[in-house]
């Protein structure tokens, strides 16, 4: 959603209000304020309030890249913790996250290496791309 969101600002000068990225991502607007907040918070885009508020990107498409959209969104990582407590009746569970510590760093590596090679931009082009395909039958 946060990568679908960014690709509609790219499309845009002036930005949008979240009530129009939500519909075009089909999520309700409240919720993806919350994600657009994560955004705003790594400094990708920028909030505009009042009436004619909305969101637009911080910087040109082509300086965001998809890692930058992953790290804002998934601040924690492949791996969230359990919401397990350690005890006797939830043992593994409780472990998952160290126990899969050193296949989730390595996993994590190779997804942000991939993820840094493309663009917000790349994407938005794509996207634009694939539409008109899809439009054409």
């Amino acid at each position: 959603m946060a990568a679908h969101a960014l690709a509609l600002l790219a499309r845009s000068e002036h930005g949008h209000p979240s009530g129009l990225l939500a519909s075009s991502v089909n999520t309700h607007a409240v919720f993806l304020r919350r994600i657009l907040r994560d955004l705003v918070d790594a400094g990708l885009i920028v909030a505009r309030e009042g009436r004619k508020g909305g969101y637009r990107l911080s910087r040109t498409a082509e300086r965001i890249t998809l890692a930058d959209v992953y790290r804002a969104v998934e601040p924690d990582g492949p791996v969230a913790p359990s919401p397990c407590e350690p005890d006797e009746r939830c043992p593994v569970g409780a472990g998952m996250r160290a126990a899969f510590a050193g296949a989730a760093r390595t996993a994590e590596k190779g997804l942000l290496s991939a993820l840094g090679s493309f663009t917000v931009a790349d994407l938005a082009r794509s996207a634009v791309r694939e539409g008109r395909k899809a439009a054409r039958g």
